[in-house]
């Protein structure tokens, strides 16, 4: 599925962070591993541990790897790059926010593949069905209204 972000001219960037502390281990992990491969996503080493600790005391709330997402985000953008952030937690949105950077959530990432017609409504049932199973909190209504195609 991350692929199709590529088709719409994505490049997907996990900071290390993440990819060293929470990924690690997960399924999430084992799921990014052929995507790593690939070059579907890859790992950017943009933060040092302090930055990201000193970021998280000015943004209460954010966890480290939303606060490390974050960094890099501004760091990308001070190199001109259009970027945006995938927050879904409702403190990091409101950090993202606060200090003007673009975010976006999974269920907003995934609208964009439908709207795009990158994903069939099959796939999208199926994705939607998978969130239903997963530890992932999503509303019960934006996980309808991706399975209707709204």
């Amino acid at each position: 599925m991350f692929d199709r972000f590529m088709d719409m001219g994505y490049d997907l960037a996990v900071p290390s962070h993440m990819e060293r502390e929470e990924l690690i281990g997960s399924n999430v992990r084992a799921m990014i591993g052929g995507l790593l491969d690939r070059g579907a996503v890859r790992i950017v080493h943009m933060n040092r541990r302090g930055e990201v600790l000193d970021l998280g005391e000015d943004l209460p709330g954010a966890d480290l790897g939303e606060c490390d997402a974050i960094l890099t985000c501004i760091k990308m953008r001070s190199m001109s790059a259009r970027t945006r952030c995938v927050v879904d937690d409702k403190a990091a949105r409101a950090a993202a926010k606060q200090i003007g950077i673009e975010y976006v959530g999974l269920a907003g990432l995934l609208g964009e593949l439908a709207s795009a017609g990158l994903v069939t409504a099959r796939d999208m049932g199926g994705i939607v069905a998978a969130l239903r199973r997963s530890n992932f909190y999503i509303c019960d209504d934006l996980l309808d209204g991706l399975a209707r195609g709204v």
